[in-house]
């Protein structure tokens, strides 16, 4: 299929996306060929021939009674593989179509047992669907479908295993899949897709329909579990990450600077010790200030007495 949530999604996943179209384009234009042997059970039915080349496969499950009209090849018969080009669909949104001059229609959507009818020339052929199953199986919800963008969608259902979604493309005629369930909740490497909290009482499906890491995620919640239905799993809600403890140290100010010193060698000299005159920390104690201040008195006071003799000599 287009590699493509696909294969990311990530820069390769969106140029798969945007190649679809033409990959689809070509598809369609070419003879159908028959499809891989094994078929998807999303597209999998009963199907029966309808008219030459045409091929309607009957279905009705979970998601209601719906008939795949395909193109087959002119001598298809059953047991033949039929997963070729899509040529109509019938569902309880869309009952009536037309192929090929053949006018269909699905009828009884709302019945145990919904049949299509088909008209071709004034003749009407009816073929009944499958029988309509008596209750979810494994008491699963309704399906909740969520389009993906880059012509995926995913189908998104609870039960009483977890959280489960089956993402697909939107056209029927590409048999790509890949599903997510509780304890397998994240897509691979190269597709950015994710169930959060997966074992929680609100399960969350992330995903992203193109590369970049700045490029916002899309989230889906999951529809409820049926009444009467309980998880067979304890239910854990996933741990946050702890937020780093805020620091308890203190900005360095003026009136802390000399708790900061310690250790240092020697401090910036102030006022009449900046002519030269340098301390070491480890004697800045006060009577070493005071030996300091006197012997520099006493310097001052010998030069004084030197300059005024040096005056009386010479007058």
């Amino acid at each position: 299929m287009r590699t493509a949530l696909r294969a990311s999604i990530s820069t390769a996943f969106l140029a798969g996306a945007l190649l679809a179209p033409i990959a689809g384009t070509a598809y369609a234009a070419t003879t159908p060929q028959a499809a891989a042997a094994t078929v998807p059970a999303r597209y999998a039915g009963t199907p029966v021939l309808i008219d030459t080349g045409v091929v309607a496969v009957l279905r009705n499950a979970a998601e209601g009674p719906e008939v795949w009209i395909r193109a087959a090849s002119d001598s298809w018969k059953p047991g033949d593989d039929y997963m070729a080009r899509v040529l109509a669909t019938l569902d309880v949104k869309h009952l009536k179509a037309s192929v090929n001059g053949l006018e269909l229609e699905l009828v009884g959507k709302d019945s145990a047992r919904p049949s299509l009818s088909v008209v071709k020339g004034g003749t009407t052929k009816s073929y009944p669907l499958p029988q309509a199953p008596t209750a979810p199986a494994d008491c699963v919800s309704q399906t909740k479908q969520v389009g993906l963008g880059a012509g995926l969608q995913a189908d998104l259902t609870m039960s009483p295993k977890g959280p489960k979604v089956v993402m697909h493309d939107a056209d029927p005629a590409d048999t790509w899949t890949r599903t997510l369930t509780r304890t397998d909740p994240k897509g691979s490497e190269g597709h950015f897709s994710r169930i959060n909290n997966p074992s929680g009482a609100k399960p969350v499906f992330e995903w992203k329909t193109q590369g970049g890491k700045n490029v916002p995620s899309g989230f889906a919640t999951f529809p409820a579990l049926p009444k009467g239905c309980t998880p067979e799993y304890p239910v854990t809600e996933e741990t946050p990450a702890p937020k780093p403890e805020p620091s308890t140290s203190k900005p360095v100010t003026a009136t802390n600077v000399s708790t900061q010193t310690t250790g240092q060698t020697t401090v910036v000299p102030q006022g009449s010790v900046a002519a030269g005159a340098e301390i070491a920390s480890e004697d800045t104690d006060n009577s070493i200030t005071v030996a300091a201040g006197a012997g520099l008195l006493a310097v001052f006071a010998a030069l004084g007495a030197t300059v005024l003799r040096r005056r009386r000599s010479h007058s």
